[in-house]
This record gives structure tokens, sequence and C-alpha cells, in this order.
């Protein structure tokens, strides 16, 4: 690799390992043309990667810090690449395992936001991902598994606002994500809050996390109020299994057709 017009060779070099399984190959190669060209270059060849085959890539790593892809993607190939994180699931899957793959899209999720320190690209990489429908479904499927840890929060932020101390009775560890979008996005806050609770009315009616009992109490009455409940973790990775772009290509053009097959 001698110049830069080497970096479209290096794309396809990367790819065909990926394709391959071979991620810690392709990874090898970003730190190849990271100690020859720079960190600049690395973000050109990952800008140039198909989104599946860049999310293929980033979800063979748990950790942000692990992989120097997670590191230096860009905020928009993330959020494009975020669209294909569903592809290998089937309703079994999630039927079966909803908080496993819940586990493992929120260890990627957070995994590539909190990579480094630097709050731009922090912001960035949430205004991107939550700028589109795939990404605000993934978001709220990670919120529903602390549903009460959220409603907690986004009371409190509704009180005193998102600079608050953010303090809830819980150290779970959604809270300093949902933090970090209310801080940085507040509209995107909204819409991840509207996709997890979808009857919510701001000041008609109040968040509830669903439980069993709603189901045999019909008197909303007795409450003083009406219940806005949430979407559950298996509903919400469903509806994000079905956003998948069935057509793609290697550098998306607008935004893509949504579908079931990946592959299409």
């Amino acid at each position: 690799m001698s110049d830069k017009s080497n970096l479209p060779a290096i794309s396809r070099q990367v790819t065909e390992l990926v394709l391959a399984g071979s991620a810690s190959h392709a990874e090898e190669i970003f730190n190849e043309a990271a100690e020859q060209f720079g960190d600049l270059a690395v973000v050109e060849v990952l800008d140039a990667l198909a989104p599946q085959v860049a999310s293929m890539h980033l979800s063979a790593f748990d950790g942000g810090k692990l992989s120097l892809a997670t590191l230096l993607i860009s905020p928009k190939a993330w959020a494009q690449s975020l669209a294909f994180f569903a592809a290998t699931w089937n309703e079994d899957m999630i039927e079966d395992e909803p908080e496993f793959l819940a586990e493992s899209l929120f260890a990627h999720i957070h995994g590539v936001i909190f990579a480094s320190d630097d709050l731009d690209r922090r912001a960035a990489l949430i205004h991107e991902a939550l700028a589109t429908d795939w990404g605000t479904t993934a978001f709220a499927a990670l919120f529903s598994t602390a549903t009460e840890e959220i409603i907690e929060l986004a009371n409190e932020i509704h009180e005193r606002g998102a600079y608050s101390n953010g303090q809830t009775s819980s150290d779970h560890d959604i809270v300093p994500l949902a933090l970090a979008i209310a801080r940085t996005d507040p509209e995107a806050w909204d819409r991840v809050l509207f996709e997890l609770f979808p009857d919510w009315q701001p000041g008609e009616n109040q968040l509830h996390a669903a439980d069993e009992g709603d189901e045999d109490d019909n008197d909303d009455n007795a409450h003083g109020y009406d219940y806005a409940p949430s979407r559950s973790t298996q509903e919400l990775l469903l509806r994000l299994r079905k956003q998948v772009p069935s057509r793609v290509t290697a550098k998306p053009a607008g935004r893509p057709s949504l579908g079931e097959d990946i592959f299409a």
C-alpha cells in the first residue's frame, strides 16, 4: 500500500474478509491502513463499505475499544449499518431469546456511542442513528428492558430538565445512554419514548410499564389516569427485524426501502 489510491482495494479486501467470517483479519487491515495512511483513511474505507458489511464487522465486537472500526466509523455510516443488525434474527429467535438479543443490541450500541469521550462525536452518532426509523426502534427496544427506570427518568427530565442531576433510584446501565440522548437531542428522546409508549399523550395520560395485572384491570379511573403501556421487548425486536432493508447498495442513496430479506 503505497498511497491512498489503494483505499478502494482495501475496502474490497475488508469486504471479502468480513463476508468470509474473518473479522479479526479485517481489523488487522484497518490497523495497517491507520499506521500507513492515518485514521482518516480508515474512515474512508469504512464509508465505502456496504452498510450490511459494516454491520457484520461491528457486530463481531462487544466492546467499542476492542475495534478500531468501532472507534472511527462515521456517524452516518454507523446509522446506515445499524439497519442490518437484526438481519440474522428470525421470529423463533425473537420469541425464544428476546432478552439475549436485546443484550447483544445494547452491547453494540453502547459500545459504539461510548467508545470515546468525544462528546461531539457521541452527539453526532445519536443524532444520525435516531434520524432513522430503525435506529429509533432499536433504542426503544433497549429502553423496553428497563421501562420503570425510563419512566422515572422521563418524569425527572419533564419536571427538571435533561441537565438536572439525572438521578434515578436505579443504577441500571440504560440510564447513562438515555441521559445522553435526552441531553444531546431532545427531539430524538421524544421519538424514542413515543416508539416505546405509542399511546402516550404528554399532559393527558401517564407512562406506565405493562405488567400481567393490567390485562385483568379495566378500571383505569381507579388509578386516576389512563395508562400508556409500553411495547414489549419482543414486539420491538420484531419491528426492528421487519425494518431491515430489502435491497442494498455499496453506498446507499437516500432512504432505503424496507422489507424482510437482507439480501433480496
